[in-house]
């Protein structure tokens, strides 16, 4: 029983390491993507194909700002923050 753990362990932390947006980006990423993972630079901007009206900025700070012109709004994430946050709470 003990050995089926284990390898149950082993097999799912094989294949959930790989998973985790903390290495490079593929060649073949989106803007966006980069953008929200955190491997853009301050100033590259992006728009969002499902949505045009959804438009993501990359702040001076490393800061994500989404504004969404259709409603109005707009919300500003730390994509590194959030990896910290998803990463110490493991």
């Amino acid at each position: 029983m003990k050995s089926k753990l284990i390898i149950i362990s082993v097999a799912l932390a094989a294949v959930a390491g790989p998973a985790l947006a903390n290495g490079p980006l593929a060649s073949g990423v989106s803007q966006v993507d980069a953008i929200v993972q955190g491997h853009a630079s301050p100033g590259d901007a992006a728009v969002a194909t499902s949505d045009r009206n959804v438009k993501f900025r990359v702040l001076d700070n490393g800061a994500v700002e989404r504004t969404n012109k259709r409603f109005g709004t707009v919300s500003v994430t730390d994509p590194h923050a959030e990896f910290r946050k998803s990463r110490d709470n493991r």
